[in-house]
């Protein structure tokens, strides 16, 4: 499977434009593109297990020095989560900004198919590679590696509030009592269940 359902596609017009060191007020328009999702681990941003940030793919600390990138640059802004902001930090092996990877190490860009041609997601929910320049990112950059219970556990909740949410819109065709209406009903409580329990891995998961 690919990492992220959707491939996030940033809006070449932004409802704000902001200037300086302003880069946060993007960040409505980015958690859109991004289809509520960290672009990286595609974690998402509803179970409130932790911050979304607004990440600089290209970091601050390497385009400051020249400034050819502007700090609210829009097609250098990244929705991300705290983690894979964090691990990913200042990182750029290349030293040029418009390098992104180089001798195998480095990043792709989150918006571009090429994201995908480098790492894939396990039917159980973890994040793989299948390349060299995706086993860095994998294990060096964002430490999908060392995060992966945390990932396998935010994937399946996602998986099973879509499934809950496709239900529930499902059985609004049916009148209380009918017998579709209550076979959905006792799938809700299954699939329920099943969310309750991984959201409470997932809380002691980052209570540990």
């Amino acid at each position: 499977m690919t990492v992220r359902e959707i491939l996030p596609i940033r809006r070449t017009v932004t409802t704000k434009q902001p200037t300086g060191k302003n880069w946060s007020e993007h960040k409505p328009d980015l958690r859109e593109d991004f289809n509520c999702s960290c672009g990286y681990c595609d974690s998402y941003d509803g179970f409130r297990h932790t911050y979304f940030e607004v990440d600089h793919f290209i970091p601050k600390s390497l385009f400051e020095k020249n400034g050819n990138i502007e700090y609210c640059q829009y097609d250098n802004l990244t929705y991300s989560c705290k983690f894979c902001n964090n691990k990913k930090g200042s990182l750029w092996p290349s030293k040029d900004e418009t390098i992104p990877n180089i001798n195998e190490e480095g990043f792709v860009d989150a918006c571009s198919t090429e994201y995908e041609d480098h790492l894939y997601r396990t039917s159980s929910g973890s994040i793989m590679w299948k390349t060299p320049l995706g086993k860095w990112m994998a294990t060096k950059a964002f430490r999908f590696d060392e995060r992966e219970r945390s990932i396998i556990v935010l994937w399946n909740l996602n998986e099973l509030r879509k499934i809950i949410n496709a239900l529930i819109i499902e059985q609004e065709n049916y009148q209380a009592g009918d017998e579709s209406y209550q076979m959905i009903k006792e799938k809700l409580g299954d699939y329920s269940l099943k969310y309750f329990i991984y959201h409470q891995e997932l809380m002691d998961y980052y209570n540990e």
